[in-house]
C-alpha cells in the first residue's frame, strides 16, 4: 500500500510541475485572468453541454450539467468567444479579460431561425440538452434529460434506461431492476450518483437496484460507453450515471399529483412530488428541495418448473410450481441541493438524495417437489407472510443515501475541486414467516406434449388441495440485515496550458464495509394436531379465473396471512424454538478500500481535431470474514480473515474528430475491470448433507479485467436530431461464474450438487450501435410536429478457454448475460402542448446461468415490450399539464427457460398498468 500512496504521489507530483512549467512561472500566473458564468436561454433556462471556444487561443470548455463554464489561465486582453448550441442561434462576442481577475458573463442564447416558427417545449427542451451534451463530450455517451424522461411512462430510473441505445433491463416484480449496458451482464457496469458509485442494498452483488430511485427525482442520466481517467475504472460494460437534481437559475415550483390501476391488485396506486428552488443573497445561494412518493398496489401470477433427463435422455420436470404474488410497493424519496458562491473564484456544494422503499409481500405457493420421470412426487403448499406490524406481509425494506460536500476552486491558472461523501444501503426483512406443508406420495399424469406449458394432473387418490391429509413441513421465521457503507474523498487538479492544452490530475480514496446478517428460527408447536386443525379453519382460497399463463393452473387453497401473523411464536406453551444453523452460513462481513490517481492530458491540435490521454491506477485492499456450516455437527463458524490486495494500470486514448459543427467522429482505446462481488469472494462452506449438497466461496477469484476499443461517427440535425453508428470490441479475461456440479468429490466426500464461484475463462465481445432521432419537418412543414426515437444495438460474443469443469472443450457459448439484439422505437405527436408517444422496446434472448452441461443451462428469454403516454400543457407563468400513460400493453411476461427455448423454467405476469394524473410549475 505504501509503495501504492508513493506512486500515486509521483504521479500528481509530476503532474502538477508539469502544469507549472507550461503555465509559466509565478509572476505570469498571478497576472493571468478568466471568464466564468452560465449559458442559459431566454426563459433563463440552463443550457448544459454548450461549446465555448476561443477562436484564436484554439481552446474551449463545455458547460457542465448545470450549465456553468470557466476559461481560465487567459492573459489580460480582448478575445472573440464563440457559443455554440443545437436548437439556437450561434453567438459570437467579444469580451475583455482584465488583469489578474475572473470576469462573470452570462451567455443568453436564443432559438434558432428553424425553431423559431415551431413552440420549442417538452420533448424538444430534453432533446436539445441532451443532443449538445452527446454532441461536445469527448466520449461516447448517451445523454437522457428529465424532461424526456418525463415524456415516457417510466416510473423509476431502471424503466427510463431501457429507452437508450446498447442497454437493456432486467425485471422484479414488472419494474426495471438492474440494468445491463453493451451486451455486459450487470455485474460487469457501476451505476454512481453524482459521479460517486452507489453501495448496493443487495447482499450476494454490488449491482444497484434501479427501482430503488423515481425517475422524478433524477435531472440528467448519462451513460458513459467510454470511460476516462478521472472516472472510476470498475466499468467493463459502461457507467451508469445519476445527476440529481440541482438549484436553479430562477425560483422554480413543480408539483405533480395523480394514481393509477393494476388489474392484479384491483386497487388503486398514488403518486405525488413536489420541488422547489431558487436563489438567495443576491443570487449567491442557490437552494433546492424536491420530493416523491409512490404508492403502488401491484402483483403477479407465474409457473415455474425444473427439468431432468432420466437415464435414456428423456427430459421430464421433477419440480413444478404454481405461484401468485400480491405486493405493495411504497417509494419515498428526498434530495436537497445547494450551491453558494463564495466569489467570482471559489464555490461550495452541497447535494443529497434519500431513497426508501417498501416492499409488503405475500406469496401463495403449491409446489410438487423431488418428482421422478413416472410423475410421483411430494405436495407442499406455502404461504409467506409477516407480523401485524408488517401488515401480515413479508416486509422488505430498502434505503440508499448518499450526500456529498464540495468545492470549485480557481487560483489564476489552477482550477480545483474537491468532493467528499458518505453513502449507505440497507436492506431490512423483519419478522418473514414462512409456513409450509406437505404430502408425500402423490402421482400425477404429466403433460409434456407442450413443454411451454407443462401440467400435473393428480391421479385418483392424489390431490393438490390443502386438507387434514397434509402434515406441517416447517414454520419458520427470519431477520435479515444487510448494510453496505462507503466513505469518499476525492480531489482534482486542472490546469490551462499556454498552448491551449489541458491537464487534469487528481486522487480518490473508497473505503467501503458491507455486513450480511441473517437470525433463522424454526418453531414447532407443542400440539400439533390441535395447529393443523386451526390452519385449516383458517384457509383462503386463492384460485382465480384470471391467471396469466393459464386457467389451467390453479394454486388452490392456503392458510391465510391474517392466521399466520397472528401466532405468536414467541410464547413457550406453543411453540418450541429452534435456530437454524444452516442459513447463518449466509452471513459475512467485508471491507475494501480502493486508492486511485490518474492524469488526464487534452489537447486540441487544431479546429478539428481533439487528443485525450490518460492513465489511471487504482490499488485494491480487502479484508472479509464469513461462515463455515457443516451438518453433521449442526455447527456454523466463523472463517479466519482472510486478506488481499491488487494494483490495477488503466491506459485510454481517445481521438475526436470535428469533420465540421455538426459531424462527429470518435475513436478511443481503454482498459477497465470488474471486481469479484463480496459473498462470492467470502471463504464460506456451507454443507446440506440431508441433500448432498455444498456450496463454498472463493477467495482467489480476480477481478475481471476487459481491454475495449471503440469508433462511433454521429451527424447532427440543426433541427434538433442526430444519426449515429458505433463499433465496439471488447477482449475480456477472467470472467467469473457459479460452477455447478453434479456428483463430485470434494476433500474425500462425493456430493450430490457441488456450487463454488470461479473465473471461467476469457471472452470477445463486439457489436454495433445505431441511432436516429428526427422531426419529420425534412420531408414536409407541416410535420414536423411527428417525429421518430429509434436505436438498435447488435453484440455478438464468445466464450475462449472455458475452464468450467466438465465443458472444457465446449465452443460457442456466449458471455453470459449478453442479448444479440436491443432494440427501441418511438413514435410522438407534439403541437400546440398536446404531446402522444408510442414507445416499443426488444431485447433478445441471452443465457443467464451456466449449468453443469448444457441441459441445465437457464436463458433469459426475449422481451417485447410497448407503452402509451400522451399529456396537454397549457398556460404561460403558470404551467398545467394533464398526462395518461399505459404500461406493457403487450403483458410481456418475465421468462426464463432451461436448455431450449420451448422448455420454459419461469413465466410471471403482471398484467398492463395505467397512470393519470397532472403537474403544475411556475
Amino acid at each position: 500500500m505504501k509503495k501504492v500512496i508513493r506512486l500515486v504521489s509521483c504521479m500528481l507530483l509530476t503532474a502538477g510541475i508539469c502544469g507549472n512549467a507550461f503555465a509559466g512561472n509565478n509572476e505570469t500566473v498571478v497576472k493571468q485572468g478568466a471568464i466564468r458564468g452560465r449559458v442559459i436561454d431566454n426563459g433563463k433556462q440552463t443550457l448544459p453541454g454548450a461549446s465555448i471556444f476561443i477562436e484564436n487561443l484554439k481552446t474551449g470548455v463545455i458547460s457542465d450539467v448545470n450549465g456553468f463554464y470557466t476559461l481560465p489561465n487567459l492573459k489580460p486582453g480582448t478575445y472573440t468567444v464563440k457559443v455554440t448550441y443545437v436548437g439556437y442561434s450561434p453567438i459570437e462576442m467579444n469580451i475583455t479579460v482584465p488583469e489578474g481577475k475572473t470576469l462573470e458573463k452570462d451567455i443568453v442564447m436564443s432559438e434558432g431561425l428553424e425553431l423559431q416558427a415551431v413552440q420549442v417545449k417538452g420533448a424538444f427542451q430534453g432533446q436539445k440538452k441532451a443532443i449538445n451534451t452527446q454532441k461536445n463530450n469527448m466520449g461516447i455517451t448517451n445523454v437522457v434529460s428529465a424532461d424526456q424522461v418525463g415524456k415516457f411512462p417510466d416510473s423509476n430510473i431502471g424503466d427510463a434506461l431501457k429507452r437508450i441505445s446498447g442497454i437493456n433491463v432486467q425485471y422484479d416484480q414488472g419494474e426495471a431492476r438492474f440494468g445491463q449496458v453493451r451486451g455486459t451482464s450487470a455485474d460487469l457496469s457501476s451505476v454512481t450518483i453524482n459521479g460517486n458509485r452507489v453501495p448496493s442494498a443487495e447482499g450476494d452483488t454490488r449491482n444497484v437496484q434501479l427501482d430503488l430511485i423515481p425517475a422524478d427525482m433524477i435531472q440528467t442520466i448519462e451513460v458513459s460507453k467510454v470511460v476516462t481517467p478521472d472516472m472510476d475504472g470498475d466499468a467493463i460494460g459502461g457507467s451508469i450515471n445519476l445527476v440529481t437534481k440541482n438549484s436553479p437559475y430562477k425560483r422554480t415550483i413543480n408539483a405533480t399529483a395523480g394514481s393509477g390501476y393494476n388489474w392484479i391488485s384491483e386497487k388503486a396506486q398514488l403518486n405525488l412530488g413536489f420541488t422547489y428552488g431558487d436563489r438567495f443573497f443576491h443570487d449567491r445561494l442557490g437552494m433546492l428541495l424536491s420530493a416523491s412518493y409512490q404508492n403502488a398496489p401491484s402483483g403477479s401470477y407465474d409457473t415455474e418448473f425444473m427439468w431432468e433427463k432420466s437415464e435414456d435422455g428423456k427430459a421430464y420436470v421433477n419440480d413444478y410450481q404454481m405461484r401468485q404474488y400480491f405486493v405493495t410497493r411504497e417509494r419515498q424519496s428526498y434530495s436537497a441541493a445547494f450551491d453558494f458562491d463564495i466569489n467570482e473564484n471559489h464555490k461550495l456544494t452541497f447535494k443529497g438524495i434519500f431513497n426508501n422503499r417498501n416492499d409488503w409481500e405475500n406469496r401463495y405457493r403449491t409446489t410438487i417437489k423431488d418428482l421422478d420421470e413416472n410423475g410421483k412426487g411430494t405436495v407442499r403448499i406455502q404461504t409467506k407472510a409477516g407480523t401485524p406490524d408488517n401488515r401480515n406481509a413479508r416486509l422488505e425494506r430498502q434505503r440508499t443515501m448518499d450526500f456529498a460536500l464540495g468545492g470549485e476552486h480557481l487560483w489564476g491558472a489552477i482550477g480545483m475541486d474537491w468532493n467528499a461523501s458518505y453513502a449507505k444501503a440497507t436492506e431490512e426483512r423483519p419478522n418473514e414467516r414462512y409456513l409450509d406443508f406437505q404430502l408425500k406420495k402423490q402421482q400425477f399424469d404429466m403433460d409434456l406434449s407442450d413443454e411451454r406449458q407443462p401440467f400435473a394432473t393428480p391421479q385418483s387418490g392424489s390431490t393438490l388441495t390443502l386438507s387434514d391429509k397434509f402434515s406441517l413441513k416447517e414454520l419458520t421465521e427470519q431477520q435479515e440485515d444487510i448494510k453496505e457503507e462507503d466513505l469518499k474523498f476525492s480531489t482534482n487538479f486542472k490546469a490551462t496550458l499556454n498552448n491551449g492544452a489541458k491537464l487534469k490530475f487528481g486522487a480518490k480514496v473508497v473505503r467501503k464495509t458491507k455486513e450480511k446478517e441473517i437470525d433463522f428460527y424454526e418453531y414447532t408447536p407443542i400440539d400439533e394436531d390441535a395447529f393443523m386443525e386451526n390452519s385449516l379453519r383458517n384457509i383462503v382460497d386463492q384460485s382465480t379465473d384470471k391467471f396469466m399463463p393459464d386457467n389451467k393452473y390453479q394454486v388452490g387453497s392456503f392458510a391465510g396471512k391474517e392466521y399466520i401473523g397472528g401466532l405468536n411464536l414467541n410464547d413457550p406453551s406453543q411453540f418450541e424454538k429452534e435456530q437454524v444453523q444452516a442459513e447463518l452460513a449466509e452471513n459475512f462481513e467485508a471491507r475494501e478500500t480502493v486508492s486511485s490517481g490518474y492524469v488526464r492530458f487534452d489537447h486540441r491540435f487544431s479546429r478539428d481535431i481533439s487528443l485525450m490521454a490518460g492513465l489511471r491506477l487504482e490499488h485494491t485492499s480487502l479484508r472479509y470474514t464469513g461462515r463455515n456450516y457443516d451438518d453433521e455437527t449442526d455447527q456454523t463458524t466463523k472463517t479466519d480473515r482472510m486478506t488481499n490486495s491488487y494494483v490495477n494500470f488503466l491506459p485510454s486514448l481517445l481521438v475526436k474528430w470535428d469533420v465540421n459543427d455538426d459531424f462527429k467522429i470518435r475513436g478511443s482505446y481503454t482498459q477497465t475491470l470488474s471486481r469479484p462481488k463480496y459473498s462470492a469472494l467470502v471463504p464460506s462452506v456451507n454443507i446440506n448433507r440431508g441433500d448432498n449438497e455444498i456450496k463454498i466461496g472463493n477467495s482467489d477469484l480476480k477481478p475481471t479485467l476487459s481491454y475495449n476499443f471503440d469508433l462511433s461517427a454521429d451527424y447532427y440535425f440543426k433541427s434538433i436530431g442526430l444519426v449515429s453508428a458505433g463499433f465496439f470490441y471488447k477482449k475480456i479475461d477472467d470472467f467469473i461464474v457459479d460452477q455447478v456440479l453434479t456428483n463430485y468429490e470434494y476433500q474425500g466426500t462425493e456430493y450430490t450438487r457441488f456450487t463454488q464461484p470461479k473465473n471461467a475463462g476469457n471472452a470477445n465481445l463486439w457489436g454495433l450501435e445505431f441511432s436516429y432521432q428526427r422531426d419529420f419537418g425534412f420531408i414536409a412543414p407541416a410535420l414536423k410536429c411527428v417525429g421518430f426515437y429509434g436505436t438498435y444495438t447488435y453484440t455478438h460474443s464468445r466464450v475462449e478457454d472455458f475452464n468450467f469443469e466438465g465443458r472444457e472443450n465446449e465452443s460457442g457459448l456466449s458471455l453470459p448475460g449478453s442479448p444479440e439484439h436491443t432494440a427501441n422505437a418511438s413514435l410522438y405527436f407534439e403541437k400546440g402542448g398536446l404531446n402522444v408517444r408510442l414507445s416499443y422496446n426488444h431485447a433478445s434472448s441471452f443465457i443467464d446461468e451456466m449449468g453443469p452441461s448444457t441441459f441445465y443451462d437457464r436463458f433469459y428469454d426475449a422481451v417485447n415490450y410497448m407503452d402509451v403516454n400522451a399529456s396537454y400543457t397549457f398556460g404561460r407563468k403558470v404551467k398545467m399539464t394533464f398526462y395518461a400513460e399505459a404500461n406493457n400493453l403487450l403483458n410481456q411476461p418475465l421468462r426464463y427457460y432451461q436448455g431450449m427455448k420451448d422448455r420454459t423454467m419461469q413465466a410471471e405476469y403482471y398484467g398492463v398498468k395505467v397512470n393519470a394524473g397532472f403537474k403544475v410549475s411556475f
